[in-house]
Parts: C-alpha cells; sequence; structure tokens
C-alpha cells in the first residue's frame, strides 16, 4: 500500500491523574510534624464486573460464537454499557462443556443512570444478555 493510501488513525491522550498533592515543608531543625489534610473526594470511582459462563453440551469439533451485551435499567429503560464477543474453538471429540472464565466489565460511575454519578453508595441494576451458537455451516450431530 502506497503512503498516500494509508489512513493514519489519530490518536490524543487523556489524562487521568487524581492525585492532589499537599506540600509539606520542614523548617530548619524542625523533625517532627503534624498537618490535617482538607477534605479530600474520591475521584474515578465504579464497579468492576467479572462474569464467568458455560456453554453445555456443546458438539464436538465445532466452533461456538458467544456474545455477552450488559445493560444498565433503570425507570424501565435499558441502557447498553458494554458487550464483548468471542469466537471459541471446541476440541474435544465428545460433546462436552465449554467454560469461559474472566470476562470482564469496567463501570465508571461517570456512565451510571443515576443522578449522582460521583457517589459509589448508589444501586445500580444491570442485566446481562446471552447468546451462544455454531459458527460452523455443516450439519451439527
Amino acid at each position: 500500500m502506497s503512503q498516500e493510501t494509508q489512513k493514519t488513525i489519530p490518536s490524543y491522550s487523556v489524562d487521568v491523574n487524581d492525585q492532589i498533592t499537599h506540600s509539606v515543608v520542614f523548617d530548619s531543625g524542625e523533625n517532627n510534624k503534624k498537618i490535617d489534610l482538607a477534605d479530600q473526594d474520591l475521584f474515578s470511582v465504579g464497579r468492576f464486573l467479572n462474569v464467568c459462563l458455560t456453554i453445555k453440551h456443546v458438539a464436538p469439533a465445532k466452533q461456538i460464537a458467544v456474545g455477552l451485551a450488559l445493560y444498565e435499567t433503570t425507570g424501565g429503560h435499558r441502557v447498553i454499557k458494554g458487550h464483548k464477543t468471542f469466537a471459541v474453538a471446541h476440541n474435544r471429540d465428545c460433546c462436552s462443556d465449554i467454560t469461559l472464565k474472566n470476562i470482564h466489565f469496567v463501570l465508571p460511575e461517570e456512565i451510571a443512570e443515576t443522578q449522582d454519578k460521583t457517589n459509589i453508595c448508589s444501586k445500580r441494576t444491570f442485566e446481562l444478555d446471552t447468546t451462544s451458537h455454531y459458527i460452523d455451516l455443516d450439519c451439527v450431530v
């Protein structure tokens, strides 16, 4: 591909530093100091969802597609908060279960469907839809 036809993917940086710096000065000869810091709010709070899923009775030597869609529900509304998709090869020669472990969803409070988007003490309700199907197009035994 020539340089003219190559597309440049734009990049940007985001500063997520939540650190608050407090200056502490020891005077000459001073070896002990007590300081009281101002109240400090928590920043970058959120939730972390870890999902394990078992697909039952997968036919031998087949591939399956697995999808998960995570919704936050509030007031009768479902708002998508994340999705995951996987293609999984089943290499055994008999029907068996396949377990997928450690499927992670990161849920910052900034995207919460609540009034206070900075308070992890708020209740949040989620629904997780899952689906799976064979990828292979030949007959499944």
